[in-house]
């Protein structure tokens, strides 16, 4: 009897474990797809950094656009304006008419690594980061959660997590936060405003 109810709880396990990784290859099947769709969107955000330990916060604001053809672009409007655009190669980062370029496969840091992933998000390749990084997934009737952790402890990792937040409707990334190992965590809160499609 007891051996029956061992098997049984196994084989309940194994059967939600196949469902949920289901559920993810669907999410990333229908991402890819509503994303190949897409040839710019544009809208607002809201990015708010603190620092865990002295309870600080800062929050900015301003306007972004994305582009198949020219990658994603951040313009800050306040506290000060300034501009940061990554096109899959390289992060430009433009503050009093200085622009300052970071090269993604030179560097490794949260800046670089983030701009990475948005890329793959936005082109609807999130699925490819499987080859270095863990994807963990979880879903609710208003959003799909994707949890990014390194497949590797090691004190080059620049951040300790990256969650983020997609719509259930339309699959728009709505939500990123950066968890960073120096402390730090950012959040993107982001509203989209106009959509065109191919």
């Amino acid at each position: 009897m007891k051996r029956r109810g061992t098997l049984t709880a196994i084989t309940l396990c194994i059967i939600v474990t196949l469902f949920s990784q289901g559920n993810k290859n669907e999410f990333f099947g229908n991402l890819s797809q509503a994303m190949q769709r897409v040839e710019t969107f544009s809208g607002d955000f809201i990015q708010e950094k603190e620092f865990r330990e002295l309870e600080v916060k800062v929050t900015s604001k301003g306007t972004f656009t994305y582009s198949k053809n020219t990658g994603i672009r951040f313009d800050y409007t306040s506290p000060r304006e300034m501009s940061m655009a990554a096109d899959g190669k390289a992060v430009k980062i433009t503050v009093d008419g200085k622009t300052t370029t970071y090269s993604l496969k030179a560097q490794n840091n949260a800046l670089t690594e983030m701009a990475r992933i948005m890329g793959e998000c936005m082109q609807g390749k999130l699925y490819a980061l499987n080859s270095q990084y863990n994807l963990l997934y979880k879903a609710s009737d208003e959003e799909y959660l994707i949890t990014i952790l390194y497949k590797k402890e090691s004190p080059e990792n620049a951040f300790e997590n990256i969650v983020l937040t997609f719509d259930s409707k339309n699959y728009a990334l709505v939500k990123i936060e950066i968890c960073e190992r120096s402390g730090y965590v950012t959040t993107y809160l982001f509203s989209l405003q106009k959509m065109v499609y191919l």
